[in-house]
C-alpha cells in the first residue's frame, strides 16, 4: 500500500512544480498571481484553526489540502515574479529602436574562433535621442580576431551601438527550438556585433563572489591548458573537471554521446557524487561524536563548496551541491531522514530561486538521473550476489548505469533522437576512468607548484584521459553502436513514464491493477504507433528548407525521401544535421537519399538542366522552375509553372518574371538579406505572390 506519510517535502514539491507548470501553460491569462497565493494562505490559516478545534479527520485533511494548494499558488506566483518580460521596462515593450543601449556581462565568456559570446544584462537604451531605463538580456557576440585569449570579463560594462534583434523562431518544422531555449533563461534578443561597435566603459560585477569564481575558473583553465599539451585531452580535461567546454570539436562530441558517456562531459551531479563518496570516506574517523559529526559536516560542506567555486558555481554544479548539501546536514544530525525528502527539498529550493529551472533539461535529467539510482539501482544490484570483489564492483557500476539509463530513457528520445546501444558496457569504463582523472586533475591543479608531483599527476591525468577518447571512439565504431532517428512526441513520453511507474507499482506491491493500467498504457502507445506508421506511409509532400547561405528541399513519398542540395549542404554535415534531419525523422523517414541540384533525380522526379545552367524539376504533378543564373530561355507565352525558386542572388529584371505564370515564387535562404528586400519591393509591384523561406520559415507543401 502506498503511504504518503513519511514523504511530506514530496508533496509540497510537486504541488510547487503543479503551479509552476499552471503558468507555463495559463500564465498570460490568469493575473494577480500574489492576491491569489495570499487568498490561499488566509484560507489555510483559517483550515487549520479549524482542524485544531475541531480535531477531526475531514478537518485535518482539508486543512492539508489547502496548504498544497497554498505551495501551488506560491509556484504560479513565483513564476510571474522569475519571468522578465512581465516588467513594464523590458526592452519588449520600448517605444523605437535603441540607437545605443548600456549593459553589464553577466555570465561567462564563450571563446570561439573568431568571436566571443556572452550575455549582456541591459541597464539602460537611447530612444529618440534620450536616455531611459531599461530591462533585459541580450545574447552578445562580438568578433574577437586579436592574440588576447579573452577581452570580456564578467562585470564588464559595455556601451553598444545599435539595436538587439528579438530571437527568431525555428526555421524549420521540428527543428531544436533556440528561442525557446535562450527564453527560459530570461534572454530575448540578440546582437551580431561587427568590429568597433561595442566599447568598455567601466567594470561593475553585480556578484563580486561569482565575478572572483570565474576568475580562478579562467586561471585553472589556462592551466590546464599550458600542461595538457594534447589539445584534445586538453578540451576533455577542462570540460571534466572545470566545465569549460568552449575547445570540444564536433567528433569527440559525437564519440562521446553515441556511447551513452557524454555526462561525464558536463560538470553536474556525477563529478559532485564522486567527490562527495572521497570525502566521506577520507572524514568517516570523525563520525563517532556529536562534535565530530558536526566538524565532518563543515569540511565536507566546505569543500563541496570550494569545488563550485573553482567550476565558476555553474548551475549544474549547484545543483548537485545544494542536493549533497541537504544529505550532509541531516546525516550530521543523525535524522531519520528519507532520501527522497532530500531530493525534493533540493528541488524545491532550485525552483524557488528560479522555476524556469523545471525546463532546463539537465535539471530534469540530473533528478530523474538520482531518482532511478537511488530507487532502481539497489533493487537491480540485489538481482545477483557476487563474492568475487573485483567483480561485485564491475557488477554495482553496471546497475548504476543501467538504473540511470532506464530513469531518462523516454526523455533523451524525446530530447535527442537517439539511444546509445552499448551504454552499459561503455559506461563500465568510462565512469571509473573518469573518476580518476577528475581525482588526478584535481590533484594535478592543487599541486601544481610542485615540479615533479605535479608533472607526475599531469601525466597520469592526460594519459586516462586519451584512454578515456581511445576507448569511446573505438566503442563508437561497433556495429550498430547507436539507434537514431527515433522521434516521440511529448504524450508518449509522459505514457512511457506512465509505464515505467505502474510496472515498477506492480512488481513493488504485487497488485494486478498496475500491470492492467501498465498493459492498456502499452496498447495506446501500439495504437498511436500504428496510426502514425499508417499515415507515414500515405503522405506525400515537398519541402524547401530555411538553410543560411544554401539551398535544400527535399522530396517525401511515405517514408522514403531524397534531399536535394547544392555543394554547400551537401559538404556540411552539421546544417543538414540542424535544420534538415529532425523534421525527416518526425515524418518517418530515417535514411533519405541525396542528390545534387546540379543534375540527378530520385523519387520518380524529372531534373532537367536548361540550356543557361538553371533547372526545371517535375515531381507528382508539380512544375517548379529553379533560377540561379539569369535567364536567357524565352517563350511567346508564360511558361506555367507551379513554383518558381530564385536562389544564389540570380541577376533578374522585374520584366523577366513576365515570361513566366508561376503560382508562386519561393525565395530561399541562399539569397542574401539586401536581395530578398529588393525582391519583395519588386513582387509587391508586379502583385506577383511570393514567399520568402528566410523571413517565415520552410515552405511545406502536402499533396493529396
Amino acid at each position: 500500500m502506498l503511504r504518503w506519510a513519511p514523504y511530506p517535502f514530496i508533496r509540497i514539491t510537486l504541488s510547487l512544480i503543479a503551479g509552476i507548470l499552471l503558468y507555463f501553460i495559463l500564465g498570460e491569462d490568469l493575473r494577480y498571481s500574489a492576491e491569489v497565493f495570499a487568498f490561499f494562505v488566509a484560507a489555510f490559516v483559517l483550515a487549520a484553526v479549524w482542524s485544531l478545534r475541531a480535531k477531526a479527520a475531514v478537518a485535518t485533511n482539508m486543512a492539508g489540502i489547502v496548504g498544497l494548494l497554498c505551495f501551488m499558488a506560491l509556484g504560479f506566483w513565483a513564476t510571474h515574479l522569475h519571468t522578465v518580460r512581465n516588467n513594464p521596462q523590458h526592452l519588449l515593450h520600448l517605444s523605437g529602436q535603441p540607437a545605443y543601449y548600456i549593459g553589464v556581462v553577466d555570465d561567462y565568456i564563450l571563446q570561439k574562433p573568431g568571436y566571443q559570446s556572452t550575455v549582456v544584462r541591459v541597464q539602460q537604451v537611447q530612444v529618440n535621442g534620450e536616455w531611459q531605463q531599461a530591462e533585459g538580456y541580450v545574447q552578445l557576440s562580438i568578433p574577437h580576431d586579436s592574440e588576447k585569449a579573452y577581452e570580456l570579463n564578467y562585470g564588464d560594462v559595455l556601451l553598444v551601438k545599435g539595436a538587439p534583434q528579438e530571437v527568431v523562431p525555428p526555421g524549420n518544422p521540428n527543428q531544436f527550438d533556440y528561442r525557446q531555449y535562450l527564453a527560459n533563461k530570461g534572454i530575448y534578443h540578440r546582437h551580431y556585433l561587427q568590429a568597433f561597435q561595442a566599447q568598455k566603459i567601466a567594470a561593475a560585477p553585480s556578484n563580486p563572489l561569482l565575478a572572483a569564481s570565474m576568475h580562478l575558473r579562467r586561471n585553472l583553465d589556462q592551466l590546464l591548458r599550458e600542461r595538457v599539451e594534447a589539445r584534445r585531452e586538453y578540451a576533455i580535461s577542462s570540460a571534466l573537471i572545470l566545465g569549460v567546454k568552449d575547445e570540444l570539436d564536433n567528433s569527440i562530441r559525437s564519440a562521446y554521446a553515441s556511447t551513452g558517456t557524454m555526462h561525464v562531459l558536463a560538470v553536474s551531479g556525477l563529478h559532485v557524487g564522486l567527490i562527495y563518496v572521497v570525502l566521506v570516506w577520507l572524514f568517516s574517523f570523525m563520525a563517532p561524536t556529536v562534535r565530530q559529526r558536526a566538524l565532518q559536516a563543515v569540511l565536507i560542506l566546505a569543500l563541496l563548496w570550494t569545488y563550485a567555486f573553482l567550476t565558476g558555481l555553474s548551475p549544474s554544479v549547484l545543483r548537485a551541491v545544494v542536493m549533497f548539501s541537504f544529505v550532509t546536514v541531516g546525516t550530521a544530525i543523525k535524522r531519520q531522514t528519507n532520501i527522497y525528502n532530500t531530493i525534493a527539498i533540493a528541488a524545491a529550493a532550485l525552483l524557488m530561486l528560479n522555476p524556469y529551472n523545471l525546463k532546463e533539461v539537465g535539471f530534469q535529467l540530473s533528478f530523474l538521473a538520482v531518482l532511478g539510482i537511488v530507487y532502481l539501482q539497489p533493487k537491480l544490484y540485489q538481482l545477483l550476489e557476487v563474492n568475487n570483489w573485483l567483480l561485485d564492483k564491475v557488477w554495482m557500476y553496471f546497475t548504476v548505469a543501467v538504473a540511470a539509463q532506464v530513469a531518462t530513457l523516454p526523455l533523451g528520445l524525446f530530447y535527442f533522437h537517439q539511444f546509445p546501444v552499448y551504454f552499459w558496457f561503455a559506461n563500465l569504463v568510462v565512469v571509473p576512468a573518469a573518476m580518476f582523472a577528475l581525482y588526478t586533475g584535481i590533484a594535478a591543479l592543487a599541486f601544481s607548484w610542485v615540479p615533479m608531483l605535479s608533472g607526475l599527476l599531469f601525466a597520469l591525468h592526460s594519459g586516462i584521459v586519451w584512454v578515456m577518447n581511445w576507448f569511446n571512439e573505438a566503442v563508437q565504431r561497433l556495429p550498430y553502436a547507436l539507434l537514431n532517428g527515433i522521434d516521440i512526441t511529448t504524450l508518449q513520453t509522459w505514457l512511457l513514464y506512465a509505464l515505467f511507474i505502474t510496472l515498477i507499482l506492480f512488481m513493488a506491491l504485487k497488485k494486478l491493477r498496475y500491470f492492467a493500467v501498465a498493459t492498456a498504457v502499452v496498447a495506446v502507445l501500439a495504437v498511436q504507433e500504428v496510426w502514425e506508421t499508417v499515415q507515414q506511409k500515405e503522405q506525400k509532400l515537398f519541402t524547401i528548407y530555411n538553410v543560411r547561405g544554401a539551398t535544400g528541399m527535399a522530396l517525401v513519398q511515405g517514408q522514403q525521401a531524397t534531399v536535394l542540395a547544392d555543394f554547400a549542404l551537401l559538404q556540411d554535415a552539421s546544417d543538414y544535421t540542424f535544420n534538415v534531419q529532425p523534421h525527416l525523422w518526425h515524418i518517418g523517414v530515417e535514411q533519405p537519399q541525396f542528390a545534387s541540384l546540379g543534375g540527378g533525380a530520385a523519387m520518380e522526379a524529372s531534373f532537367t538542366m536548361l540550356p543557361d545552367s538553371n533547372s526545371m524539376l517535375v515531381w507528382q504533378g508539380q512544375r517548379m522552375l529553379l533560377l540561379s543564373h539569369p535567364p536567357q530561355l524565352t517563350s511567346k507565352q508564360p511558361l506555367p509553372l507551379d513554383y518558381l525558386l530564385l536562389r544564389n542572388n540570380v541577376r533578374l529584371k522585374p520584366q523577366d518574371l513576365q515570361s513566366y505564370a508561376p503560382g508562386k515564387v519561393v525565395l530561399d535562404a541562399s539569397n542574401s538579406p539586401w536581395y530578398r528586400q529588393r525582391l519583395h519591393q519588386q513582387l509587391d509591384t508586379l502583385g506577383i505572390a511570393y514567399y520568402d523561406v528566410a523571413d517565415s520559415g520552410a515552405l511545406v507543401v502536402r499533396l493529396r
